[in-house]
């Protein structure tokens, strides 16, 4: 099979795993957002379970600057991932692989790290990672415009898609070790704690959550 073909193969199959999550997102960001802000959330930030982290914090009304660092502290991962993408591209010009790191998720950089040596270039992932790309943003879209006609209680019934992301990626992590479920559990508690203290804004208890979470989990890694 031709290497381009398989490529664009890869991109699809990704693709089409994204796309019942992405109607989801833009069935759940109807009500906090329009049609245009929908699309370009799903253009600019291309991140799944931070778009949806991102509606649950407009939801909760916080400050513009709390959701962009709580963004930033959960697409933390990608700096990692995409150095690893920058090693396979070690031949290729800076801009080129500035280009390609903006368009690494959790799912491409699983499938590349499988991939021949042969489609270890800028080409190769280009096809991937931008098909992959494409059905995110389109079907953000698609489900926006599916939230048109839906009903309003089955648009915020749809909310429980949040959950749902977010179990799905905990879920395989657990699976692993049982460290990551204490560091979720503890997220969880910390966040509980921190909203019911008046002075602390939703926002800034979402982060101070996270960050608390991941350093525990920090420690335990180090005591392995």
């Amino acid at each position: 099979m031709n290497i381009y073909r398989k490529s664009l193969l890869d991109g699809l199959t990704i693709g089409l795993g994204y796309l019942p999550v992405a109607v989801a997102f833009g069935i759940t960001a109807k009500p906090l957002l329009t049609a245009f802000e929908t699309f370009l959330m799903s253009f600019m930030v291309y991140g799944g379970a931070s778009q949806f982290l991102a509606l649950q914090m407009l939801s909760a009304s916080s400050s513009a600057a709390a959701v962009i660092i709580a963004i930033f502290v959960l697409n933390s991962r990608h700096f990692v991932m995409s150095f690893k993408i920058n090693y396979d591209l070690k031949d290729e010009s800076l801009l080129k692989k500035l280009f390609i790191s903006s368009y690494v998720t959790d799912e491409s950089f699983a499938l590349s790290s499988n991939v021949e040596d042969e489609r270890k270039n800028f080409i190769n992932y280009f096809i991937i990672f931008i098909t992959a790309y494409i059905f995110w943003v389109v079907f953000s879209f698609v489900g926006y415009m599916a939230g048109e006609i839906m009903s309003e209680e089955w648009v915020t019934a749809s909310g429980i898609a949040l959950y749902a992301l977010f179990i799905a990626l905990l879920v395989p992590a657990i699976r692993t070790h049982h460290k990551y479920l204490i560091v979720a559990v503890l997220g969880m508690i910390l966040h509980f704690i921190f909203s019911e203290i008046n002075f602390i804004p939703s926002g800034l208890a979402i982060i101070l959550a996270m960050l608390l979470a991941a350093l525990f989990g920090l420690v335990l890694e180090k005591k392995e």
